[in-house]
């Protein structure tokens, strides 16, 4: 006879981690069919589900305690997800900030995998980010520290106070400053090369610098960026050992 028991431990379990495949970067990208992501859901859960069999959940409880513990167990996946997106959008945002300076603020492209609008530089950015996020194996961390939430918020313990609050916030916050981190060297670039044809244009007002200043600044920056690709890797792997410690803080704000 089945156990009632264990059906609401599997259940409460698979709902964690298809909630973490929806925002989680890499997983959520919506051409990856829902049936793969349903699948690997329920593959991982059916992974970690001996470990969780001695967790206090039972069906003893109303239906509408057991509505509550799915809605905050799908909300602990959302926001480890969330959690760990935002270090992506600090690199994507990095790479507009880049292109505004450039003046490929209006070249833009459909980027397929997210479905979004995105500027040249900034998808480049983006890619070579996942790449390297995925050469180092950091998918196989994200999953180890989904694996780890059950330990740190086990099943139904999970409470959403002020402090995990501030936490979310913090990180968000953090991102902006991530993606300023990331294009400051091109930006310092480039900022000098405008104050330089400033200068130029006082000097020699025969000169066209409106019009020579377009081409210049994009030859500047790709020359900065192809200097900065190149060292871009191991500043990289700081930003994602720190969405891991995000992680890790969030899942003790919400014990």
């Amino acid at each position: 006879m089945i156990d009632i028991n264990l059906l609401l431990v599997f259940f409460l379990a698979f709902t964690r981690i298809t909630a973490f495949m929806v925002t989680a970067p890499f997983f959520e990208y919506r051409n990856i069919p829902g049936l793969v992501k349903i699948g690997l859901s329920f593959i991982l859960t059916a992974v970690i589900f001996p470990n969780l069999t001695g967790t206090g959940v039972s069906s003893g409880g109303s239906f509408w305690g057991f509505a509550l513990a799915i809605a905050a167990e799908a909300g602990v996946g959302l926001m480890l997800g969330l959690i760990a997106g935002f270090t992506f959008s600090a690199i994507r945002m990095a790479g507009q900030f880049m292109d505004f300076q450039m003046g490929f603020a209006m070249s833009t492209v459909f980027d397929p995998i997210s479905n979004v609008q995105t500027t040249l530089i900034s998808h480049f950015i983006y890619l070579l980010g996942l790449a390297f996020f995925l050469s180092i194996n950091g998918h196989h961390y994200l999953i180890m520290g989904l694996v780890k939430s059950y330990d740190l918020v086990p099943l139904s313990s999970a409470v959403l106070k002020a402090d995990t609050v501030l936490t979310v916030v913090k990180v968000f916050a953090g991102m902006f400053a991530l993606a300023l981190q990331i294009s400051a060297p091109m930006m310092a670039v480039l900022v000098i090369t405008d104050l330089a044809l400033g200068f130029v244009s006082k000097t020699v007002p025969q000169l066209n610098v409106f019009m020579m200043g377009f081409p210049l600044k994009i030859v500047v920056g790709i020359l900065t960026l192809s200097i900065i690709v190149p060292v871009l890797g191991n500043f990289l792997q700081g930003v994602f050992e720190t969405m891991q410690n995000d992680m890790l803080l969030l899942l003790r704000g919400l014990r």
